[in-house]
């Protein structure tokens, strides 16, 4: 394995190479279809260690162990573990059972070593009667599975994050920080698993980025909180700390212009009114190709400087507080084709923001309340491993250009149908963000091979980052690379640059098709939550392809809505940007004035609902003559969103879902069991339950020892910890949570 620094040389032609292999995976898949539609989860899981004398839980960095004794042999080399296809397995999965599938399960570990991933071993057929009476019980089964090969004080949660993580005594065999792997003065390297890979990306984007990434995270003030907030772990100056890494050899900045290689551009932000948009969706005035050309214009907001100020904020230093270190719930979809494929990457996006404030579950960050409940800024912050350059700190000389977003964020355009399937609900004035994209390997997709315009561009953004590592395959001259997946250059690519959709080509070893993965999501406490969370998703995918739901949204509302989802108790009281009539624009037509529209002075379903700064919001229903009976988005709340609104004339996604059951003619045990997943979601929508971020809130402010000052100190993490533990086992009721 060779690490960023000794691949420099030869980055470019790894991202030939890797466009060569998408351009194969791409002319493979169109003369053949799938199989039916299939879908499998990822779930990851935190080991912690308990000492009940001392009142402590720390996190135990068995994880490489315990594979070990499962009989996982971990290949550095491997581009990943992959379900494959279920007519490869050699037994009836449907009439397994649970607890079959659950001992065939793919255990794969996770970039720290007290974190474990999984998979279930082949791809899931779409059944509801699967999804009803066996999801919940795949989960648990493999959860005790898991648990049967601890130790009698360890403890296996599916958290985000450990409460404690960088502050005071917090994993077994702490050691001191600083060590040659992950450089950082809060975490020590026994954190890190030392197989290759893990140890190859992490010290990536820190080689990369040129600096050990800082990132803050506000901190919630509480009446005794002292303020202004100062963290003392970490100076404000990452230059004066002492964690200045050693320039790169070969002089040279990421993703650097070697080979040739061309200077990309940003992509058009087309801001013309739907009212001048020619009839096949582009501006009139403005061709296409001569859009693609255009120049970015100077950043909407000002790009963060380095290093961000410590004030109000608990600091953090290491890429492993945002990738590998907690529990995750993932959802990945494969769908029939390309065209179904594009459908569910662009109509799926739209509801990230909104599931992301519904699986809220991270509000202490290192033994402090954050003024967050959601981890997924956070992620994005600590694994951005963009240089000065690519951050516009600096004058532009061998950088590609300047990147807007982390390699992990939102996604920055959406994929439209095929140039040949027109589909009258997409607008190219949707894509209304700028970003940077390789223009060598677009015009070669697109000129020399035919790969429409926006799939070109959507592959093309990958290669304007480096990959972190590479194997001694990837660099050899022969085939060997190619012929070990055929799809491994391009996979790297792919695998170090995360977007709440993700879009991946057909699996050449696994027969699997074009596939989406829902990656918003945090995971939840108990196995029931993540299976009704999994159901959710798996339905309202069906229900995007079977009712062609139009959820289209602008781009950088979808940012805006990214970044409300973030906030403290966004569930209940946040509003964001959603599509009004979700099933209008199908014929052509605009659905509406596309006009957006704001509201304030709010009358939601829950009293205690705050609403939007400086928003307006009328109580004029559907069929009248305001605003809301034209616009196309309106803000609204989850609530709303899912549950539906007759004021605001929204039909609610939930109630779809519940009628596309209605068509199915099921079991009644099988209906029942969807309903009773589907009501979890929807009476946390509602505020009738909350989100685990503020059960846990709760939990730490209402606790004997809380001294109201934003401090989560052990003895109250024993206690929190515990508490979660006994929900999740059954021996504690959480009405408040689970109802």
């Amino acid at each position: 394995m060779y690490p960023w620094k000794e691949i420099i040389p030869r980055m470019e032609e790894i991202r030939a190479e890797a466009t060569d292999q998408f351009i194969a995976a791409w002319k493979n898949a169109q003369s053949r279809r799938t199989h039916d539609f299939t879908w499998h989860e990822t779930m990851g899981y935190v080991i912690v260690k308990r000492d009940d004398a001392a009142r402590r839980i720390v996190l135990s960095p068995r994880g490489p162990e315990l594979l070990k004794e499962m009989g996982l042999v971990f290949d550095p080399g491997s581009v990943s573990t992959h379900p494959q296809d279920p007519g490869a397995a050699d037994w009836d999965i449907a009439a397994a059972g649970p607890a079959a599938e659950a001992a065939e399960t793919r255990w794969r570990p996770a970039h720290a070593r007290f974190a474990l991933r999984c998979e279930p071993p082949y791809l899931r057929a779409f059944s509801l009667e699967h999804l009803a009476l066996q999801t919940t019980q795949c989960l648990r089964e493999r959860r005790r599975i898991l648990k049967s090969r601890l130790d009698p004080d360890e403890m296996l949660l599916s958290i985000s994050q450990f409460p404690l993580l960088g502050t005071g005594t917090y994993i077994g065999h702490q050691g001191a920080p600083n060590g040659p792997l992950l450089r950082s003065q809060l975490l020590p390297d026994i954190c890190l698993n030392p197989q290759p890979p893990f140890t190859l990306e992490i010290g990536g984007i820190v080689d990369r980025r040129g600096v050990v990434p800082y990132t803050g995270v506000p901190v919630f003030r509480d009446t005794n909180t002292v303020w202004p907030f100062v963290d003392e772990d970490l100076p404000a100056d990452p230059y004066k700390g002492g964690i200045l890494t050693q320039s790169c050899e070969s002089n040279r900045d990421s993703a650097c212009a070697t080979g040739g290689s061309t200077v990309a551009t940003a992509t058009p932000s087309a801001t013309a009114a739907p009212a001048d948009l020619s009839a096949n969706g582009l501006p009139s005035n403005a061709p296409w190709d001569a859009l693609l050309n255009s120049q970015p214009p100077p950043p909407s907001r000002p790009l963060l400087l380095e290093p961000p100020s410590n004030k109000n904020c608990v600091l953090l230093d290491s890429p492993l507080f945002g990738i590998g270190s907690g529990g995750v719930l993932r959802v990945t979809l494969c769908a029939a084709d390309l065209d179904e494929a594009r459908s569910l990457h662009d109509q799926l996006a739209p509801i990230s923001a909104i599931m992301a404030a519904l699986t809220a579950a991270t509000p202490i960050v290192k033994g402090h309340l954050v003024n967050r409940d959601c981890y997924w800024d956070v992620q994005c912050s600590t694994v951005d491993d963009r240089s000065a350059q690519e951050r516009g700190i600096v004058p532009l000389t061998t950088a590609k250009g300047t990147l807007l977003k982390s390699r992990y964020g939102s996604i920055d355009m959406y994929l439209g149908p095929d140039e040949t399937r027109a589909d009258p609900a997409f607008r190219r004035v949707y894509n209304d963000c700028h970003f940077t994209y390789d223009k060598q390997s677009f015009w070669k997709m697109k000129e020399d091979h035919g790969i429409d315009s926006l799939l070109a561009l959507h592959v093309s953004r990958l290669f304007v980052r480096d990959i972190h590592y590479a194997s001694e395959n990837m660099l050899s001259t022969g085939d060997t690379g190619s012929a070990m997946s055929g799809q491994e250059h391009f996979k790297r690519f792919l695998g170090c640059s995360r977007q709440n959709i993700c879009l991946y080509p057909p699996n050449k070893c696994t027969s699997s098709g074009w596939e989406v993965e829902f990656m918003s999501l945090e995971a939840q406490l108990t196995d029931a939550e993540n299976a009704a969370f999994i159901t959710f998703i798996v339905l309202l995918s069906r229900v995007i392809i079977s009712y062609r739901l139009n959820l289209y949204l602008p781009i950088s509302l979808m940012d805006q809505n990214m970044a409300r989802s973030q906030k403290v108790n966004a569930a209940g009281e946040q509003l964001f940007f959603f599509r009004r009539d979700v099933f209008g624009g199908r014929d052509g037509k605009s659905n509406g004035s596309g006009r957006i529209s704001k509201r304030a002075n709010s009358t939601p379903s829950r009293n205690t609902r705050p609403t939007s700064a400086g928003a307006e919001r009328s109580t004029r229903g559907m069929n009248g003559n305001g605003v809301y009976a034209k616009a196309e988005y309106v803000e609204l709340s989850i609530d709303e969103i899912l549950n539906g609104s007759e004021t605001f004339g929204v039909t609610g996604i939930l109630n779809i879902i519940f009628t596309y059951l209605n068509t199915m003619r099921l079991e009644y045990d099988v209906e029942q069991a969807l309903r009773r997943q589907l009501l979890l979601v929807k009476r946390r929508a509602s505020g009738k339950l909350c989100t685990l971020a503020t059960w846990m809130r709760n939990f730490v402010q209402t606790h004997p020892e809380y001294q109201n000052d934003s401090v989560v100190s052990q003895s109250i993490n024993y206690d929190m910890l515990r508490a979660m533990n006994d929900i999740e086992e059954g021996r504690v009721a959480a009405p408040e949570l689970l109802g």
